[in-house]
């Protein structure tokens, strides 16, 4: 867990521009997996992000009516995220804790996400602790939302690192939909995992290069917008790209396995 708080340590130190984009542009967020959130989470519910990072999920549930707790490990992006919900009157506590060691009591919360974490955790044990933390703290018919890159993203990193000497990237451990499917039995019942965005990995891609060719942020975002309304159901693509994602429902009767 250290190495992955390292990690992101790191990586928000050189995006500190784009973070202030991220925070500032809260009300113009659009992602497809804002369809889950709409659909999983109303208003009056209590929704932990664990790994929230900018806490730009939150402030986009916050919008609609729901409460969030926002756990991040890295202290400095846990001040900033805290410092503009209380600037604007958003519904979200930030608490600098290790996802694998939620700071919550069992059952005090009516939903999880997390997203783009796990894959960062240098060993299986850690991602089965995180799982495990989830089930505890989520209410009884509670819902949980994680998601994790395709193989693409990790294979890219992993070249990026090695080409420069680990100056470039980030740690990315893939998983198959199969392995994440057992970490989802964890939570409990009704596991669904599938693949979305499928195109996004390449536009990330895309999107560095046109910020060093001066492309302004206006054009990107369009850009980006429509990366996303491409068609979704490539069938060879979806075992490459895409994020994996996994629906979990924890039952009104649960018992340990």
């Amino acid at each position: 867990m250290e190495e992955a708080r390292k990690d992101w340590a790191s990586a928000y130190e050189k995006a500190k521009r784009d973070l202030e984009r991220e925070i500032r542009d809260i009300d113009i967020f659009d992602c497809n997996v804002a369809k889950f959130l709409s659909e999983f989470f109303k208003a009056g519910h209590l929704v932990l992000e664990a790994g929230c990072g900018t806490g730009r999920f939150c402030f986009w549930l916050n919008k609609k009516g729901v409460s969030c707790v926002g756990i991040d490990i890295v202290p400095e992006i846990v001040k900033k995220a805290a410092f503009y919900a209380k600037e604007k009157g958003l519904p979200t506590q930030f608490i600098i804790a290790d996802v694998c060691n939620l700071p919550l009591r069992d059952e005090s919360i009516d939903g999880y996400i997390s997203l783009g974490v796990v894959e960062h955790f240098r060993s299986a044990v850690e991602v089965i602790k995180a799982f495990k933390e989830c089930r505890r703290v989520l209410k009884k018919r509670g819902q949980a939302l994680i998601t994790i890159p395709n193989i693409f993203v990790p294979l890219r990193n992993r070249l990026l690192l090695y080409i420069s000497r680990g100056r470039i990237g980030m740690f990315h451990k893939a998983y198959t939909k199969k392995t994440f499917y057992r970490f989802g039995r964890i939570i409990g019942s009704g596991v669904k995992v599938e693949v979305f965005d499928l195109w996004l990995p390449i536009y990330n891609i895309l999107d560095g290069v046109l910020k060093m060719l001066g492309i302004n942020e206006k054009t990107r975002r369009q850009i980006r917008f429509a990366f996303t309304r491409l068609p979704q159901q490539p069938s060879l693509l979806k075992h490459f790209l895409g994020y994996i994602y996994i629906i979990a429902n924890k039952p009104a009767l649960y018992f340990e396995q």
